[in-house]
């Protein structure tokens, strides 16, 4: 018991956990651990933190038998299906959410490092990071142009819909500081459209051009102080943010200047509790949400415009509007400052 060496070497998937490697393993000799009696680890992924995460990227197979060790990722059902249940956050939108910018301080941060619970998490959320593959996002984009839902044909119950997450970001009209996207969206009905690459830029020009889409730039122009569209240009890559931040001057002529508080360039804060929340799976495609002025997703569209989805954003759009008047006549509109209240995650 007390002499590791008596112990019986046990081999997982050609790995010798006690520092001894099968014939022709690759694998890098692990430093062997002291003797603890009951808490002697019996796992290679103990001596590999990482190994887990190459099971997840790499196919082996045994050089005597031929057949797989370590199996493949199960395959993804591409088939497309229309967005039948509500998307989004449970919690209203505040201004100031999702910055990315730490405000701990300096004890918050100190409690924070010496707190175990904290550290398995980050642990958990860069181990997932790090198994997602890099290319996925194009991978999925050779599946119907990357379009990931089919748009539904009517509009979220009111109060059935979720709400739409507020970034943070640099607009047209303000490049020098940061601004929230909730105090654009409070208090009208806005087309939000999120891009992150010139691929997702010409996707979302089929859902909201005006030669491609007449009868939503007509509803624009006739409901100009109801109806509005709000850009968000994702860009997390600090050398893309860079080079959209140099040609800003350039973006805001082939905008009116009415329109340059409505764009906005985010470099951070998108999570994936955000990406997951409101459905946003390839960072490469272009996404469309229909959000009313209490910053509730009523609609939404992925990549290029099918047959029937423009009708539908345009039907959703005149709803809207009509809600909005309703409301407003009965006094129970306030287009200065929306209230919105928490979402019962039970509805």
């Amino acid at each position: 018991m007390g002499n590791l060496a008596d112990r019986p070497n046990i081999s997982v998937n050609g790995i010798r956990p006690y520092g001894q490697l099968d014939p022709f393993c690759l694998m890098p000799k692990p430093v062997p651990l002291p003797y603890c009696g009951s808490l002697l680890p019996t796992s290679p992924y103990t001596h590999f933190p990482g190994l887990h995460i190459l099971r997840c990227q790499w196919r082996v197979r045994s050089i005597f038998t031929g057949k797989e060790i370590l199996a493949p990722e199960p395959e993804e059902d591409h088939t497309l299906k229309v967005l039948s249940r509500p998307i989004g956050l449970q919690s209203p939108p505040q201004p100031g959410e999702n910055s990315g910018i730490d405000h701990r301080t300096w004890r918050e941060r100190r409690d924070d490092f010496f707190n175990h619970e904290k550290h398995l998490a980050k642990r958990a959320k860069m181990t997932k990071q790090a198994a997602r593959p890099y290319f996925r996002d194009w991978t999925r984009a050779n599946y119907h142009k990357g379009k990931t839902f089919l748009s539904p044909s009517r509009i979220f119950r009111a109060d059935k819909a979720l709400y739409f997450p507020n970034f943070v970001g640099n607009t047209l009209a303000t490049p020098s500081q940061l601004s929230d996207t909730t105090p654009t969206l409070q208090g009208k009905v806005s087309v939000v459209s999120l891009v992150s690459s010139q691929w997702a830029e010409n996707q979302k020009i089929t859902f909201t051009a005006d030669e491609k889409h007449p009868g939503l730039a007509e509803l624009l122009r006739k409901e100009a102080g109801i109806l509005q569209k709000v850009e968000v240009n994702i860009e997390e890559d600090w050398m893309k943010a860079l080079l959209v931040t140099m040609f800003m001057g350039s973006i805001r002529r082939q905008r009116k200047e009415s329109e340059w508080g409505n764009y906005f360039l985010v470099k951070r804060g998108v999570t994936d509790e955000i990406r997951e929340g409101i459905q946003l799976a390839n960072r490469k495609v272009a996404y469309l949400y229909l959000v009313d002025w209490n910053c509730r997703i009523r609609w939404a569209g992925s990549g290029h415009a099918y047959e029937g989805e423009r009708e539908s954003l345009v039907a959703g759009c005149r709803r809207l509007i009509e809600g909005w008047k309703a409301e407003r006549e009965g006094g129970l509109l306030d287009q200065r400052s929306a209230t919105l209240e928490p979402k019962d995650a039970s509805a």
